[in-house]
């Protein structure tokens, strides 16, 4: 069945109930200029800051924004200082630089707003809040993507990484791995909606081989009648330049020098679609694009903590398997869900697994474990070769 029959408005994503601090940063327009002018960003706390606690750092992704927006952080606000970094997205200095000659320069645009200045954003974040001080990371998808570059430029102040189905496209391409919603292509949805319908699908037997078409039938229809209550990308406005760029960054990841079986996907040709302005300058002037550097994973002497779904029908479950050995301390904990967490997010179990890995509590974990694995989420080691 589809991830939204489970508890609709709240299992997606991570939600903060409306926040009562809001804190002000002024942070380089482009932290790659010296001296260069100052732009206003924010974050969130719900609480005000407690320097005995330890910190969490989230931060909002322009993609996944249209999708996530509600699994509750809220149990772990008094344990935890919670901050949601807005980022620079939105952030009126920067429209109006890029819009200053009554056209978008889209090469300007991608300097800007690049996962490589929303991570240095988030180093100065925690530099205002906890000055010295290691942080903790959560991350899901495309902004768990953001979180494992950010690793990469500043391991030794991070304390922890929690990725949940990091969207790191690049490494499927690399990899060559089969796309995961290959036997899902002919599909008759808009590209939009199809990239909807397979965020939040967790059916486990979709992509594998079947006699007949009743689970796919069953998902599609499923879909097709309670859509209309789900976030959705098509209702993006078609000038929001932030999602431009970010899904310029994943069509890059999934297609540049790409073996040919992976052009061929729906998806990655509706990215490029929807950012057809920015690859158009950039087949035209080719400029640096930035991606995770995977081998730094081995500076960093913190814990990482992967959480990737086994039915992940945008990026290959294997990804996580190779991702988890980029890192000198990691575990990698499979569940059987779709890319959104429909499942897990019903289960209201998140935070018990944020909390026990934060804390290194061994009774906690062997608990969450078992909680996972009564109600059927979580994958046995011998089960692993199935999926």
């Amino acid at each position: 069945m589809i991830a939204f029959l489970l508890f609709l408005s709240a299992i997606t994503g991570f939600y903060l109930p409306p926040f009562d601090t809001t804190h002000f940063l002024l942070v380089p327009l482009d932290h790659h200029l010296k001296n260069a002018r100052k732009i206003e960003i924010s974050y969130t706390l719900m609480h005000p800051y407690d320097k005995q606690k330890e910190t969490i750092l989230l931060i909002e992704d322009a993609l996944d924004k249209y999708f996530q927006e509600s699994i509750d952080m809220q149990p772990l606000l008094d344990e935890f200082n919670i901050v949601h970094i807005k980022g620079r997205n939105e952030a009126d200095a920067i429209l109006k630089i890029i819009k200053s000659t009554g056209e978008i320069d889209w090469v300007k645009a991608y300097q800007l707003l690049n996962m490589d200045q929303q991570a240095r954003d988030i180093e100065l974040v925690r530099k205002d809040l906890s000055g010295d001080r290691p942080v903790h990371l959560v991350g899901f998808s495309g902004a768990a993507a953001y979180l494992h570059y950010y690793l990469g430029l500043f391991p030794e102040n991070v304390k922890s990484l929690i990725s949940f189905n990091p969207l790191l496209f690049d490494l499927q391409k690399n990899l060559n791995l089969i796309n995961p919603s290959q036997c899902l292509e002919s599909i008759p949805l808009e590209n939009a909606s199809y990239l909807e319908f397979l965020w939040y699908n967790n059916s486990e037997n979709l992509c594998k081989e079947q006699t007949g078409t009743e689970d796919i039938d069953l998902a599609f229809y499923t879909y097709l009648k309670w859509q209309f209550l789900l976030p959705s990308i098509v209702d993006a406005d078609k000038a929001d330049i932030a999602l431009k760029i970010r899904l310029f960054e994943h069509s890059y990841g999934l297609t540049y020098n790409a073996a040919a079986n992976l052009l061929e996907s729906k998806i990655a040709k509706w990215m490029m679609l929807e950012s057809h302005e920015i690859w158009k300058q950039f087949e035209r002037i080719p400029f640096s694009v930035y991606g995770v550097n995977y081998d730094r994973g081995l500076d960093f002497s913190g814990k990482v903590l992967i959480v990737g779904s086994v039915h992940d029908k945008l990026l290959s479950r294997f990804c996580y398997d190779v991702l988890a050995e980029f890192y000198l301390n990691s575990t990698l904990l499979l569940i059987r869900d779709g890319h959104s967490f429909g499942k897990l997010g019903g289960s209201m179990l998140h935070t018990n697994l944020i909390r026990s890995f934060i804390n290194n509590d061994i009774k906690e974990k062997i608990s969450v474990y078992q909680m996972l694995r009564d109600k059927g989420l979580l994958i046995n080691k011998k089960d692993r070769v199935r999926y």
